[in-house]
């Protein structure tokens, strides 16, 4: 499935187009689920794992990311379809 939260192909922060890799907003267990459902966004490379300031080495970014794919979430399927699929509240 396409992303929820981008209709291109560019870093979900800077926008850049090269050296893209596709993060799962929510992962671990929830990480097929993030995937049927669109939870994820493309980040460049150094956004991703590739730095300090990567979202996997800063919870802060982790859970803007994770705040703003529910809201996009809920926009489209609502918030108990959210729960259902990922099974906590991020907002």
């Amino acid at each position: 499935m396409d992303s929820i939260l981008q209709d291109r192909r560019e870093c979900y922060i800077t926008g850049a187009t090269e050296g893209l890799h596709k993060h799962h907003v929510y992962a671990g267990s929830r990480r097929k689920a993030a995937e049927q459902w669109g939870c994820w966004v493309w980040l460049r490379w150094d956004w991703h794992n590739g730095a300090p300031y990567g979202v996997h080495q800063n919870p802060d970014l982790d859970r803007r990311l994770k705040q703003e794919c529910q809201e996009r979430f809920e926009e489209l399927y609502g918030h108990e379809k959210f729960m259902e699929v990922f099974g906590k509240n991020y907002l």
